[in-house]
């Protein structure tokens, strides 16, 4: 390999630009998309990739436009789009100045290529085809030439400033395809929502023109998902209003052609008028005038359609006199793919649409109409799925169960959203700097709450009357204020008009201060993680649990040397039903050490003394559960804690607190521990304590499901979503072992990027060291051999004592063993086609997708009333904590909210989760 970026083979050629300079033909200077002609057959650069093509996905205006100026004659199409090639080097149709995107699986890289692409890795391209060096070998002889899903043979080369994305296993290709072909959509769209809330303090209205399409039902989503207050989608005719309303993806379809501005106009000042963001998303031009028309002054219009005509639009608002912002749909953001894939998946209606544009069951929908109209339907025939993974799941079955969790768990989140509680507000204080407790150790958050509650209700929430009374000056700061409230000296009143917008504005501040502090600590993060060397193989997690914080940092220094990755601080039994944060460093608790900012503060500083002793980052685990589960959010946030048992369901079944207050409470603990980079433990290995682990098995993966969707939503990405799962099957069972395999691994193959917690056996240990040691070895071997993330160190002594320095010392060589014997023996397990490994694991999958029909038939909150999830009968009016829950009033303001939904899916989407 000759230095200075010479070609792989060595043959003498242009040195190489990671923008692709060498490869322009005609003229010479100009960049690849701008360049007349490519040069595709070039031997290979060192930071470049070649793509054995498969297919070919048009952009949606220039297929139709090809399909037109040929009479709908897809030979002539297909010839069309084969000389484009032949004559430039690439997809470039001239007529639209667009071309597409393709898939194929990468056949060569250079050697410095920054993709972090390998060959046998099948990608979609993320960068245009006008851009995409391309050469074609078939003639497209597979094509009809009636759809923009063309089946080709050929290659394409990417740059060293290209994008491309590894095709998800558990999605149809033709799906991802038809996701990615638009994936910059959403990811703008939420950004310009967040960036409109941070500006006006206002979360914004949006409408969507051509909302039924791909590109339009992914920009509703996730607008929805980045907190827009009000969604307007418009269609053009019958057939995709039926559509977008059977999606509920809008609050409002309007029926129109978005070419006639006076009439669309007129049609939205019948449903609220103007809004503060329009996205363009159809494929047909002449769209500019209403788009501006149908966005009040001082908002945004995005044109993501490529049929737009930019001078007709700049020179439109003039013209209109419209103060308006105009935005060129850019087709990348960081982790746009991401974000749309996960819509695709989370949200049914968007996922509904997108079926229906693959299905195409008749003629009239495989091909554009001759004159046009503003639909975007792709053209692309459905084909089903081929059986995945080792164990071969169908993945129209998968799909189906994740469908199924979104619809079940939907409803739950829309009650979140319109409820808040007493920790919620707590949290939001300690979020803005309050903190601390008076003399009787009652919390200052807990003070000023319940004096607001007491004077104007929570339904308002408490940054209006609290921020609006230190803005009057009857407190000096946020706990001077909660002194004088609690010697009720402070009148609070609800603030409107200027006064109440000054009064968010100061809380905003304050609590984006509180958020910064996150940030900053999710960074120093970051930075030890690079700094000290990760652990190899699965984390393995240690209890500590003395009731003493100074014992517990003695006794979790020495697991972390004898091989601990991870330390987790039992709570004080209890703890979860305290409607308040003890304070200070604590000595006393029983069978646990109570959570509170100081002891995590210690906890945090010893481990990482321990840390650096050791060359590996020892990560911090304790539990954001129970009453105050918000707050512990925060303080968990503050103090840099890496991992945090919460579960969307465990409070409400284990510790009888009132489900409304808990789904409530995880909603708002998630967004922070989503903008912390924290990794959650869901708690579905409690079931098996309470349930047969045979029997209600299919319910531990139904809640995983549920889990994987409440904790998305909330703005968690898979590398944080810690899914919990245990070896608990009754080892006196035939096969219980087979039994355990099949449960583990398909965790692992249902959600493959989540660091799954693999929790020891407990229920059937019966007092047998002897028996309990072998036993936690088979725990350790099934962990090996279906990669499990997190590995709890199981005791022998469980069930008998609570275990001795020396217990965890056999225990971890327990663990050491196995993990150091197996090696890599995960990639050599392939249980039998239809064997027994892979049926059981079906029978599982298919029982938790009947349950999800049945939730989703009668409610999630009725399922759990009947005793679903762990054989526990819990009412949604029962259970503690209920009256600390308030229905939001329509001027109900938390700032705290506010900043965390519209930044879930923009200031934190490039930065990612910590990896375990």
């Amino acid at each position: 390999m000759a230095a200075g970026g010479q070609p792989v083979n060595g043959a003498a050629r242009k040195p190489s630009s990671p923008l692709g300079l060498h490869r322009v033909v005609e003229p010479a200077g100009v960049l690849p998309q701008a360049a007349v002609r490519l040069d595709p057959d070039a031997p290979l650069h060192e930071d470049e990739v070649r793509v054995d093509v498969e297919h070919l996905n048009l952009d949606a205006a220039s297929y139709r436009q090809l399909y037109e100026a040929h009479g709908g004659d897809g030979e002539a199409v297909r010839e069309a789009v084969c000389r484009i090639v032949r004559e430039r080097g690439k997809m470039h149709n001239p007529a639209t100045g667009s071309g597409g995107m393709l898939i194929g699986t990468v056949a060569e890289t250079g050697p410095r290529s920054p993709l972090g692409l390998k060959p046998g890795d099948r990608v979609a391209s993320l960068v245009s085809l006008t851009l995409t060096p391309l050469t074609l070998t078939d003639g497209l002889r597979d094509w009809d030439g009636l759809s923009e899903r063309v089946p080709a043979r050929g290659h394409a080369v990417l740059f060293g400033r290209s994008i491309a994305a590894a095709l998800p296993a558990d999605l149809p290709d033709e799906l991802s395809l038809a996701v990615l072909d638009v994936c910059g959509a959403p990811a703008l769209t939420a950004r310009t929502v967040a960036d409109h809330t941070a500006r006006t303090g206002v979360t914004p209205t949006v409408a969507v023109l051509g909302a039924a399409g791909k590109s339009g039902s992914l920009a509703l989503a996730a607008a929805r998902r980045a907190g827009a207050r009000r969604l307007v989608g418009v269609v053009p005719d019958a057939a995709e209003e039926a559509a977008l309303n059977r999606s509920r993806l809008a609050d409002t379809v309007v029926r129109a052609d978005a070419r006639d501005a006076v009439a669309l106009v007129e049609r939205l000042a019948d449903c609220g008028g103007p809004v503060d963001i329009t996205v363009v998303c159809t494929d047909v031009p002449g769209c500019e005038h209403a788009a501006i028309l149908a966005t009040r002054d001082g908002g945004t219009v995005i044109f993501f359609s490529m049929a737009t005509s930019f001078p007709t639009a700049a020179l439109g608002a003039e013209g209109l006199r419209a103060d308006v912002t105009m935005l060129i749909g850019n087709g990348y953001q960081p982790g746009h793919a991401e974000q749309a894939l996960d819509l695709v998946r989370t949200d049914p209606g968007v996922r509904g649409l997108f079926d229906r544009r693959l299905r195409h069951e008749d003629a009239s929908e495989r091909a554009p109409a001759a004159s046009p109209t503003l639909t975007s339907l792709d053209s692309v025939t459905h084909r089903p799925a081929a059986p995945t993974g080792k164990l071969g799941l169908d993945p129209q079955l998968v799909s189906r169960a994740r469908e199924l969790a979104v619809r079940a768990g939907r409803p739950v989140v829309d009650l979140t959203r319109s409820h808040t509680t007493v920790a919620v507000e707590r949290a939001s204080l300690r979020l803005a700097g309050l903190s601390g407790a008076d003399a009787e150790g009652i919390p200052w958050a807990n003070r000023l709450v319940d004096a607001v509650r007491d004077q104007v209700g929570l339904e308002h929430g408490v940054a209006l009357p609290v921020w609006h009374a230190l803005r009057t000056g009857a407190g000096r700061d946020l706990t001077d204020l909660a002194a004088r409230a609690t010697a009720r000296d402070v009148s609070f009143r609800l603030p409107d008009g200027d006064e109440a917008a000054a009064a968010v504005r100061t809380a905003r501040r304050a609590m984006a201060g509180g958020l910064a502090v996150i940030d900053a600590r999710r960074q120093e993060r970051e930075r030890l993680l690079s700094r000290w060397d990760g652990a190899r193989g699965p984390l393995v997690y240690l209890i500590v649990a003395t009731g003493d914080i100074h014992e517990d940092i003695r006794q979790a220094s020495a697991a972390a040397r004898g091989g601990a990755d991870v330390i987790a601080v039992i709570r004080s039994t209890g703890q979860s039903l305290l409607d308040y944060v003890p304070h200070g460093a604590t000595r006393e608790g029983y069978a646990g050490t109570y959570a509170t900012q100081e002891n995590f503060r210690l906890m945090r500083a010893a481990l990482d003394e321990v840390s650096g002793e050791l060359g590996r980052y020892v990560r911090l685990t304790n539990y954001a559960s129970g009453l105050c589960m918000p707050e512990i959010a925060v303080l968990a946030g503050f103090e840099r804690l890496d991992m945090m048992l919460n579960d969307s369901m465990y409070g409400i079944l284990f510790r009888d607190i009132n489900p409304v207050r808990t789904f409530v409470d995880q909603r708002f603990s998630r967004q922070l521990h989503a903008r912390a980079g924290i990794v959650i433990n869901t708690g579905e290995d409690n079931y098996l304590t309470t349930a047969d682990a045979v029997q209600a098995a299919h319910t531990v993966t139904a809640s995983q499901l549920l889990n994987e969707y409440f904790g998305k939503e909330a703005g968690l990405k898979d590398a944080q979503l810690g899914l919990g799962h245990a070896f608990e099957i009754d080892p006196d069972l035939p096969d219980s072992f087979r039994m355990e395999l099949s449960h583990a691994l398909l965790a692992r193959e249902l959600f493959p990027d989540a660091p799954l917690k693999w929790m020891p056996p407990t229920r059937h240990m019966t007092g047998d060291v002897f028996r309990g040691y072998l036993l936690n070895g088979f725990f350790n071997l099934a962990g090996a051999l279906t990669r499990q993330d997190i590995l709890l160190v199981g005791m022998m002594t469980e069930a008998v004592v609570t275990p001795f320095l020396s217990d965890r010392d056999l225990a971890l060589q327990n663990v050491r063993y196995v993990r150091e014997a197996a090696g890599a023996l995960e990639e050599d397990f392939r249980p039998a086609p239809g064997g027994m490994i892979a049926r059981r694991a079906d029978q599982v999958l298919r029982e938790a997708v009947d349950l999800l029909e049945r939730i989703c038939d009668r409610g999630l909150l009725d399922a759990i009333a009947e005793g679903t999830f762990g054989g526990m009968r819990r009412p949604v009016e029962g259970g503690r904590g209920r009256d600390g829950v308030a229905e939001r009033a329509p001027d109900y303001r938390n700032p705290a909210i506010e900043l965390l939904d519209s930044t879930s899916d923009s200031d934190c989407e490039s930065e990612g989760a910590d990896q375990p």
